[in-house]
């Protein structure tokens, strides 16, 4: 058993942008471990385990087909780190959000997520948190009872 590094956490959030870009949800549920749990506004319940993930992303990549996202900042401290992250693409598919399903708009989107994640002692990510604004993507979608 190994234990992780900041770098290497710092590397992981790295690798996890570049995948998410690349279109690979594969590549993206790889850097989770087995067991993971992620906390996220648009599930009830905390996805868990990498197919979950995977699922979670290929998601997003069928609603943004178009989807990038610009890592703006991380801070790692221990086996945690923070990333804040803008993604951008136009709404061409089913959107899943905690408010239920969006069919597409083509409507481009451009919202910022938080991601707080720990890393297990093998530096795959076993706990993550992410957090968006659902009211802000809801206005940009064209509900008129959530823009600001």
């Amino acid at each position: 058993m190994s234990t992780s590094s900041a770098d290497q956490h710092r590397d992981v959030i790295h690798r996890w942008v570049a995948s998410f870009n690349a279109h690979d949800a594969v590549g993206v549920a790889a850097l989770y471990g087995q067991d993971a749990s992620v906390v996220h506004p648009a599930y009830r319940q905390p996805l868990r385990g990498r197919k979950p993930v995977q699922d979670d992303t290929r998601a997003y990549m069928v609603a943004l087909p178009n989807v990038s996202a610009e890592l703006n900042r991380v801070v790692v401290d221990q086996d945690c780190a923070a990333a804040q992250v803008t993604v951008r693409g136009v709404h061409a598919g089913l959107l899943v959000l905690a408010t239920g399903t969006r069919p597409p708009t083509g409507r481009p989107l451009e919202f910022t997520v938080a991601l707080f994640c720990r890393f297990g002692p093998e530096g795959e990510i076993v706990e993550e948190h992410r957090y968006y604004d659902v009211d802000d993507i809801r206005g940009q979608l064209g509900d008129a009872e959530h823009r600001r």
